[in-house]
Order: C-alpha cells, then sequence, then structure tokens
C-alpha cells in the first residue's frame, strides 16, 4: 500500500517527526536509485531502452490508478511492473526506471486530484525508489552468493521470489513507519497488520510481474496486451467495494430509520461510531481495526428493528417481560450483520456490546477478556453517548458527571483501559 498513510495532507501540516521523515525519504529513494546506475555505468541497449520505456509506461498508469480492495484501502499495483523490470532489465537501472514511473503516475493523480497535496506523491516517488532499490541489491547479492546453484530459469524465479518479498516487507514498512508518526500508533503493530492486509493482493501481483517479464523475452511489443486484463481486473474489483460500500450504508441508513422513531435518539448510533472509532486510535489500535470497530458501531442497534416500537419510546421503566425483550436487541442485530460478507469479523462486536466486564452483561454473560476488544470500546462509546444525550424521562449529564459514572463503573461494568482512553480522548479534545 504505497502512501496510504498519507493522503490528502500537505506537507506544511504533517507533524515535524512526521515531515522530517517524509523529506528524508523523499531524498534518499533518489540518491539511492542514481547511486546504483553510478556505480555500474553500463549503459542499456536499444532494446532494453525500448522495453524500459514500455514499462515505465505501465508503472505510471498502474501508480496513477491505484486498486481500492476496500473503501479505505488501496494497494498500487505498480509492483507488478517494477518485478519485471528487474527481471528483463539490466538490474542497476531498475531502482532509476521505477521512480521514473512512480513519478509520472503521480503527476497524474496530482492533475486528476489538485487537493491531494504533495506529501503523499513525494513519500511514494521515495519510496518507491527505496523499496526497489533495497529489493533489486538484495536479490542479485542471493543470486550471486548462490554462483553456479542456478540455471537461467531458477535464476529468474530466485530474483523474483527474493526481490518481491524484499519489496513487500520494505514498503508495508516504510508505509508503517510514516503511519506511526501521522497517528501515533505503535509502528511493529501497523507493520504486521499491513503485511497480513497486503499478503495476498502482493502474491498476485508478484505472478503477474513474473508473466509480465516471460512475455517480454517474447517481445516487448507483447506487454500492452496486459493492458486488458488489468484494466477488467480493476474495474471488478472496484465494483466489488463499491457494493461493500453499498451495503454499510444501507444498514447504516436502516439504523438511522429505527432511530428517528425517537426524535432523543436520532444520530445516536453515528456519534457511538466516531466515538468508538477515537478510542480505538488512542488505545493503538491500526486504521483497519478502527474502520471495523467503528463500521460495527454505525449498526450495533440494527437489531432494534425487530423490537416493538412501544418498548423503543417508551418514557418510563421497562417492565420485566419488556425489558427481557429488549435485551434481545444485540442478538438479532448481530444475526442480520452476519450475513454480509461486509460485515466479515463485526457480528461479534454487534452482539457483545452489552455485555459487562464482571459478567454480568447481556445477551451471553461474557466477562473480562472474553469480550472481543471492539465489542468492550463500543460499550463505552455507547454508554457515553447516552448519558450524555437527552432522554425523554431525562436531561443529558455533563461530561463531568458522565466521566464520574464512567470511572465508577471500571473493573465491574467496563474495562479500566478503554474508558481510560476515552478520558484521554476528552482531554483531548477540551
Amino acid at each position: 500500500m504505497l502512501g496510504r498513510a498519507l493522503a490528502r495532507i500537505d506537507y506544511g501540516n504533517l507533524p515535524v517527526s512526521l515531515r522530517r521523515y517524509v523529506g528524508a525519504i523523499t531524498a534518499f529513494g533518489p540518491l539511492a536509485a542514481i547511486g546504483l546506475v553510478l556505480a555500474q555505468p553500463a549503459a542499456p541497449s536499444s532494446r532494453d531502452w525500448f522495453l524500459a520505456a514500455i514499462l515505465v509506461a505501465l508503472a505510471a498508469a498502474a501508480e496513477g490508478h491505484p486498486l481500492h480492495l476496500t473503501h479505505k484501502t488501496s494497494v498500487n499495483v505498480s509492483t507488478a511492473a517494477f518485478l519485471a523490470m528487474l527481471l528483463a532489465l539490466p538490474w542497476h537501472w531498475v531502482p532509476l526506471l521505477a521512480m521514473a514511473g512512480a513519478l509520472l503516475g503521480q503527476i497524474l493523480r496530482l492533475r486528476a486530484n489538485p487537493t491531494l497535496g504533495i506529501a503523499e506523491p513525494l513519500f511514494n516517488v521515495g519510496q518507491g525508489a527505496l523499496y526497489v532499490a533495497t529489493g533489486s541489491v538484495t536479490a542479485r547479492a542471493v543470486v550471486a552468493a548462490a554462483g553456479q546453484l542456478w540455471d537461467g530459469h531458477s535464476r529468474d524465479l530466485a530474483v523474483l521470489i527474493v526481490a518481491s518479498a524484499v519489496f513487500h516487507l520494505v514498503n508495508t514498512g516504510l508505509v508503517a513507519e510514516a503511519a506511526s508518526l501521522q497517528m501515533g500508533l505503535r509502528p511493529l503493530r501497523v507493520w504486521s497488520r499491513n503485511l497480513t492486509l497486503d499478503l495476498m493482493p502482493h502474491v498476485t501481483l508478484t505472478v503477474f510481474g513474473g508473466i509480465a517479464a516471460r512475455l517480454a523475452d517474447a517481445s516487448p511489443l507483447l506487454l500492452p496486451a496486459l493492458i486488458v486484463p488489468g484494466i477488467l481486473i480493476h474495474r471488478a474489483v472496484s465494483q466489488t467495494v463499491r457494493l461493500r460500500v453499498d451495503t454499510h450504508e444501507a444498514l447504516a441508513s436502516l439504523v438511522e430509520v429505527v432511530e428517528l422513531r425517537d426524535p432523543y435518539t436520532a444520530g445516536h448510533s453515528r456519534r457511538v461510531a466516531a466515538t468508538a472509532r477515537l478510542i480505538a486510535l488512542q488505545l493503538g489500535l491500526t486504521a483497519e481495526e478502527a474502520d471495523l470497530i467503528e463500521s460495527a458501531g454505525r449498526v450495533h442497534d440494527i437489531g432494534k428493528v425487530a423490537i416493538d416500537p412501544v418498548i423503543l419510546t417508551k418514557p418510563g421503566r421497562l417492565t420485566e417481560a419488556e425489558w427481557a425483550q429488549m435485551k434481545l436487541h444485540p442478538v438479532y442485530g448481530a444475526n442480520v450483520v452476519d450475513r454480509f460478507v461486509a460485515y466479515q469479523g463485526g457480528a461479534a462486536l454487534v452482539r457483545h456490546h452489552h455485555e459487562a466486564w464482571d459478567g454480568t452483561g447481556y445477551p451471553d454473560g461474557l466477562a473480562g477478556e472474553a469480550i472481543p476488544l471492539g465489542a468492550r470500546i463500543l460499550a463505552v462509546a455507547d454508554t457515553f453517548d447516552a448519558l450524555t444525550s437527552d432522554r425523554p424521562y431525562r436531561d443529558g449529564m455533563s461530561v463531568a458527571r458522565a466521566r464520574a459514572i464512567l470511572e465508577e463503573g471500571i473493573g465491574r461494568q467496563w474495562e479500566g483501559r478503554v474508558v481510560e482512553a476515552l478520558l484521554a480522548q476528552l482531554a483531548k479534545d477540551a
């Protein structure tokens, strides 16, 4: 994932530490690429120049149109072109060619979206050159160390595998460090998450790069044939992502319709989702983990669709029978969202957002660490919004009073570190 952590943030608005980091990557990447060419100045042949021009153009097109895997996560498919360069061209020229492709692609992005800002494009160009240089040097060093153990085809396969692995490790590592500096998260946690999330797309790009290199060996003119399947794949994935986004919005809208039955609860789920996301980030969770909790927060009360509206809008205390019915809404909600691929992993958070730390909650009486972390976060965010919002039977409490109630319930109703994360966020916002 190239530059996702820096999207739409201008260089001048970055934290000082992140600004220095972006500046270092922006400088060191080109220096590494140019240094390799100067260290081995042998010029490519005319055929190599022709092939290089085609691969740079393909890389630029890929860089300018990243592939969106989810509504917030994208993968830059130019990696396939970079791997093809490494197999088909003099290896010491590849980082400089990769940088040229990345630069052209980022120019295309900036022209299509002038509000993008300069930080992300600079970072993408620099880190593209840096991770390609690192992968190229490592792959060639491994092959050189093996000597005559591999023949031509085996050598190419070894280069492809080693370079692909290094590309992935360095690329995700550079982005993880940027994300950690921007959002105050732990770099290793972000890195491990990115490694897992990007693994299968990266394997696919590796195979695609190997195929491109074989086509280039046969004839460089065959390479443009990859454009058609590339466009089809890009379009198919984009449509899948659009479907996921529409599913999220449809279910969230259904919850908002339920909340509109009672003007006192209108907007509750949106506020809970936003607060839960802030708590998750305060706890050091990754952006993807926070996304999952936020999306579950948007629909955490969807099960109330199945509850009698008279119970939902009753101004006084519920009877025992009415309360028994109300306690079923997390179960109903989890059953609904579990049917949608877009909410994989979120159903458990919806089901357990009313569990208590000491095991006295519902619907399953889970306690302590047995309650999913996301559900523990939603429980605190849900309670905070309920306490500070107006209800038919009382006015909303002050933030100070809500804080006191949450602190009193630590170790009984809520996990202490989750409450403390909310309080820390409130202090930031004060």
